[in-house]
């Protein structure tokens, strides 16, 4: 955030540093400020500069490629084939859909109706592949080339950038402090007659609080630039497969043990949590050995 408002602000005289706070500073006036449908309203305008912004920059580069149906038809450039290539994409595809950290938001919004929330985690999973897909085509088609390096191409994609930002960095927020909210409401001395997890219109400033620290922290001591790239393989590689592949089927045992039934234990009921979990741990197990085998003394 920082580098990109020094650089749409330049007459503003920020620094990165000054530049990333101000902006978490903004994101905590909207979450401390704004109800879940005002948050919902702020995101919704985020979107729409969003799609606005991005189809102003692909739709005059799609008219740009010199031949569609062959950049469409045209053969990969993995050397092992489209099998391979097949084999190492889908995963990639298929754990960007697990990001859906701000489902309980959307739940709440949604008033609970499963129908709903299913058909917007479905479509909004879907789109952002679409963009990507449609995306790459203007690029392997060369129709981006250099329409979005100055004039009105370079405003778009600013306008795009930061519209994506503001709305998932208060998606973000909002997921992290309605799960801050919870293990505050565990840890708080309550009556016996009194909702533990009440459904909360309004984040608590210690919520919003404790979920802004850490990434503002972050942000501002890598403003002036800095190497994530091991924090994120670590992240993608062992928090991912843990939080989105063991802990769920943890969850779900320890439900199904309180409401202990006889089709609780057969194997088919259970057959989804135990490919899900053989499936976690072989990659949690592929992923460990490409590690120590990368390692300088092992290589």
């Amino acid at each position: 955030a920082g580098p990109l408002l020094v650089g749409m602000f330049p007459e503003l005289g920020l620094n990165p540093t000054m530049g990333a706070s101000a902006f978490a500073a903004m994101i905590a006036l909207f979450s401390l400020t704004q109800t879940n449908k005002g948050l919902e309203t702020i995101t919704n305008a985020a979107v729409m500069v969003l799609f606005s912004s991005f189809a102003s920059i692909l739709l005059p580069s799609l008219s740009h490629i010199a031949d569609p149906m062959g950049t469409f038809l045209a053969r990969g450039t993995n050397a092992d084939g489209f099998v391979t290539a097949s084999a190492a994409a889908i995963p990639l595809i298929l754990s960007s859909l697990s990001y859906q950290n701000i489902v309980p938001s959307i739940t709440k919004l949604l008033d609970f109706d499963r129908t709903k929330t299913t058909a917007a985690i479905a479509i909004g999973s879907c789109i952002p592949m679409l963009m990507y897909l449609a995306w790459c085509f203007a690029v392997l088609g060369g129709g981006l080339d250099n329409s979005i390096a100055s004039g009105a191409g370079a405003a778009a994609f600013a306008a795009f950038t930061m519209s994506a930002l503001v709305g998932s960095s208060v998606a973000a927020v909002m997921s992290l402090a309605e799960e801050c909210e919870s293990i505050l409401a565990s840890v708080v001395e309550v009556d016996n007659n009194v909702e533990l997890c009440p459904v909360q219109n309004k984040f608590s400033f210690p919520a919003v609080a404790i979920s802004l620290t850490l990434p503002t922290i972050v942000a501002i001591a890598l403003a002036e630039g800095g190497d994530l790239t091991g924090a994120l393989h670590f992240n993608g590689a062992f928090i991912t497969p843990l939080l989105y592949g063991l802990l769920p089927v943890i969850l779900y045992q320890s439900v199904q043990k309180k409401e202990a039934t006889a089709d609780n234990f057969s194997i088919s009921s259970n057959l989804p949590q135990i490919l899900l979990g053989v499936g976690t741990m072989g990659a949690l197990g592929q992923e460990i050995i490409q590690d120590l085998t990368s390692l300088p003394i092992l290589s």
